[in-house]
């Protein structure tokens, strides 16, 4: 069976509706809304850890718990942690790419939430970005005026499919009897897909599309062709798919993706 879940669409010739967008401000459900505390205060001083500084620490090492350590695009993950009895008024979760360092990539997060005082967990609506990831907490040293200090980490996250299909969207064609589906995978090993009929369980049209990707290096600003995970992030191969001579005012049930790739 494909892995996508069977979605449906009716072809009329009026404005199609958009979903809500799941990911407000920042890419993991994180909203940050205050123009005072746009991210971590001071997030480019030296950071780090060193021995002078752990010496100097007054909260505990610990660890997050994560409630599942796979996830697919969308799922939410929750963090959990034994509340410090102290905090700063910036101490905050982030989540980052594995390869982050620990000791000197504080600030190099993909999203985060500050810690309030007495919290000890947080919601996270997960993005896959194929690729894994860790919930890392920092606080700071010196009274709250130091540098960050590391206090904490979570397992290591993984999406249960990396090849899993996302970002599916409509789109008109150029005549009325046409209608665009693309996707986003991790693979242009095979050709997309997509599977149509007029009952879910009798898909019995299918149409290949095509696929395509872009590099840092196309992109024409300083920030958009830096790697990074607040900059560039391979954003996956997309895929386009054109389904023709579609009936009006029909309701039609459709699956994108493959057994083999996603």
């Amino acid at each position: 069976m494909l892995l996508h879940q069977i979605v449906f669409f009716i072809l009329l010739i009026a404005t199609i509706q958009c979903e809500e967008h799941l990911h407000a401000n920042g890419p993991f459900g994180k909203s940050h809304v205050s123009a005072k505390i746009s991210s971590p205060f001071n997030c480019n001083r030296s950071m780090g850890i060193s021995p002078r500084s752990l010496q100097k620490m007054s909260v505990p090492i610990t660890d997050l718990q994560v409630s599942s350590i796979r996830y697919s695009n969308n799922e939410k993950i929750y963090v959990s942690w034994t509340p410090l009895s102290s905090i700063c008024k910036d101490d905050f979760i982030g989540v980052y790419f594995l390869e982050t360092s620990i000791e000197a990539g504080a600030c190099d997060y993909v999203d985060f939430e500050f810690v309030t005082q007495g919290e000890n967990n947080s919601t996270w609506l997960m993005i896959n970005l194929r690729r894994q990831l860790q919930f890392r907490y920092y606080s700071r040293n010196e009274n709250c005026s130091g540098s960050y200090i590391f206090v904490a980490k979570s397992p290591i996250v993984a999406p249960c499919n990396y090849n899993e299909p996302i970002q599916v969207h409509l789109a008109f064609g150029d005549r009325n009897d046409q209608m665009y589906i693309s996707y986003v995978t991790n693979s242009n090993k095979i050709i997309p897909k997509c599977r149509y009929g007029f009952d879910p369980s009798l898909l019995n049209f299918q149409v290949n599309g095509n696929t395509t990707t872009y590099k840092a290096s196309d992109m024409c600003e300083e920030k958009a062709n830096l790697t990074g995970p607040k900059t560039f992030i391979d954003p996956g191969y997309m895929h386009t798919i054109l389904l023709e001579d579609l009936r009006p005012s029909t309701t039609y049930y459709y699956r994108v993706g493959s057994d083999e790739h996603g």
